[in-house]
This record gives C-alpha cells, structure tokens and sequence, in this order.
C-alpha cells in the first residue's frame, strides 16, 4: 500500500475503507474472492500482517467463497453495518495459524452453533465455529452489541441487534450472561413503551457493577470486587445483584408478566371454546339426524295396517323418542360446560368432552 492511499485509508471511516483501496489502481492487486467491495481482506494488510490464515480446503476452495467476508454457514456475504453486529468472527489460533471464519449470526443460532446448546456440542453462550472446531465464549460479543445501540437512532434497528443478542443469552448458566440477558429485556421492554433512548441507556448501579465483573475468558462467574466482605459470601452476593435500584424496569417486567398470563388466559379459554364447541355442534346434529328419522318412522304410520308389522313400526317410533329423550338428556350434561371447564364436573368432562382431570 502506498503512502497516499495509506493517509486516505486512515483517515476514511471503518465503512469506507474498502472502499479507499479498491479505487486505488496501485493497491498491489489485493481483492475479494466474492467481489466484495467492503470485504475485510481488501485491508487486512493494514490491520495485521502477523496473522497467517490457517489453511483450509474445504470452502474456502470455492470459487466465490471469501473467509473473510462469506457466512461460513450460508456462504453469503457478512454485513459491516453497526460495526458488523450480526456476524462473528472465529479468532482461534489453531497450529499457529487464525482460523478467521465468519459466520452470521443468526445462520449460527439456526443451526445450534450457537447461544446454548446442549448435546455432543454443549454450548452456554458460545459459538462453535465448524472449520476448526473452536469456541468462542460470547458474551464480551453481546456487551459490544450493547454499546453499539447506545449510537444508533433507529428503534427498529437497536430492537433487531438486542433481539439477537437475547437469543445468544437465553437458556445460559453463567451468571455473567443471565445478568447482561436482564439488562437487554429491559431495554426492549422500555424501548417498546416508548422511553426516550437516551433514558434507556442510563448506566444503573446494578449494571455498573455487572459490567466490571465480566470476565473475557469464558468462565462465566463473577470477578472479585471491592467488597470483599460480599464476595466471601456468595449468596449475599447474588441476593444484592438480584435486586435492581430501577423501579420503573421492575414495574415493566411485572407489567409485562401480567400481559403473558393474561394471554395464556385468552388462549386456554379459546382452547376450551373450541373443544366445547365441537362436541355440542356434534350432538346437534345427531339429534337433527334423530328427529329427521322421528319424523320419516311417524309419517309411514298411518299408511300401515294393524298386525305384526304395524306393531313393529310403532315400536319403533317409540324406541326413537327414548333415544332422543336420552340424547337430549345427554346434551343438558355437556352445557354444564356454560360455567367454565373449571366448574364442570370431571365425569361430565371426561365422558363427554374426552377430558382427564387431575386432582
């Protein structure tokens, strides 16, 4: 790279560094296999020289297939916007070399390589890169993606990366994660009700001190702090991070907790709508079967003469109207159900509705 393209590679903005070599005719050749135009290796020159890529035959043998800038899972092209937010890259040193494999993100949580997994692969808030096997731990990643929300104007934007990020958390049993996944639901509860950004953003005391006991090495617990007398008794410890000093988040979740029971309220009570529904549609229509053959069997009386056959037929009309009586019968048992499946009598439930109760 020569001197005038390194000056005007520096001083260009992250995006448009890219940008800045490909339009130069005299930046030694370097290009993207993909033709990718803002591809990391077209100034991977400038950022590391020390860094050998390890060698790999498999995609990256393909034509359009950059490591640099292609989805390792999907081979499309990585996005640099917001600071790349919605890919990670692989920096595991395998053999002396850098793996460097991205991977969007959400291609990554699609196909359990990331977020928490358990099975053969077993991850907790980690991501598995499928070229060499390594993980990387992720949440120093989601504290990034956080920051990086703290710059951006769009709602619709910030909600889409803190989105990602809680699937990243979500299910994880490190104490690191679960307190940064509160921060991060809180902030879309807020966001959701309309909080200015700039409130949103706030540092709080819980967050403070969550924040400088995140470790980078993947191990998931809780630094040691000034409070030594809090540390020794980690209990006390989780008892007093438990409790956020922000009362309107705590009103927001409470809030919100009321909204999801509320919810499955509507959608039990739609379930049992539903049922109820089919079965009393499905006695109606027998019993108007019923009455239809009630009427044919009374019609044909008249015309028949006394003797056996007569009889026959009288005996049953006769025998029609008891199974009506008995069906209908059977139908004033079923709209018990009128008083909610919870005041129905588990018999009636059971037998009519195919219902099994517990005590």
């Amino acid at each position: 790279m020569n001197n005038a393209v390194a000056r005007a590679f520096f001083s260009a903005p992250p995006d448009e560094r890219a940008e800045v070599l490909v339009s130069d005719p005299q930046s030694d050749g370097l290009a993207c296999k993909a033709g990718n135009k803002k591809c990391n290796s077209l100034f991977a020159e400038a950022e590391c020289l020390s860094l050998v890529p390890l060698p790999c035959d498999l995609c990256c043998n393909e034509p359009r297939f950059c490591r640099d800038c292609c989805c390792i899972l999907c081979s499309k092209t990585i996005d640099l916007k917001h600071g790349g937010y919605s890919y990670i890259k692989c920096e595991a040193m395998v053999n002396g070399y850098i793996c460097g494999h991205v991977a969007h993100l959400n291609c990554a949580l699609r196909s359990y390589m990331a977020g928490t997994v358990g099975g053969s692969i077993g991850l907790d808030a980690e991501y598995y890169c499928r070229r060499c096997d390594t993980k990387t731990f992720l949440v120093p990643h989601v504290t990034t993606l956080l920051k990086t929300c703290e710059s951006i104007d769009s709602r619709d934007e910030i909600e889409k990366i803190l989105n990602i990020a809680v699937c990243i958390l979500r299910g994880s049993q490190k104490s690191n994660a679960k307190g940064l996944l509160n921060r991060i639901e809180s902030a879309i509860k807020e966001l959701k009700c309309g909080t200015s950004l700039e409130d949103i953003w706030k540092v709080k005391e819980t967050d403070t001190v969550m924040s400088t006991d995140i470790f980078h090495n993947g191990n998931g617990e809780l630094g040691p702090t000034n409070h030594q007398d809090l540390v020794d008794d980690k209990s006390c410890l989780e008892a007093v991070l438990s409790v956020s000093s922000d009362y309107r988040s705590e009103y927001l979740k409470i809030e919100c907790e009321i909204d999801q029971v509320l919810q499955s309220l509507r959608k039990a009570q739609e379930s049992e709508y539903k049922i109820a529904e089919e079965q009393l549609c499905s006695q109606k229509v027998y019993l108007r079967h019923l009455y239809q053959q009630l009427e044919k069997e009374r019609s044909e009386l008249p015309d028949r003469s006394p003797g056996n056959e007569a009889d026959a037929s009288l005996n049953a009309v006769l025998s029609r109207i008891n199974q009506i009586k008995y069906e209908v019968m059977r139908l004033k048992e079923m709209e018990e159900v009128a008083n909610g499946f919870g005041r129905t009598p588990k018999g009636v439930l059971k037998e009519y509705f195919g219902l099994e109760i517990e005590d």
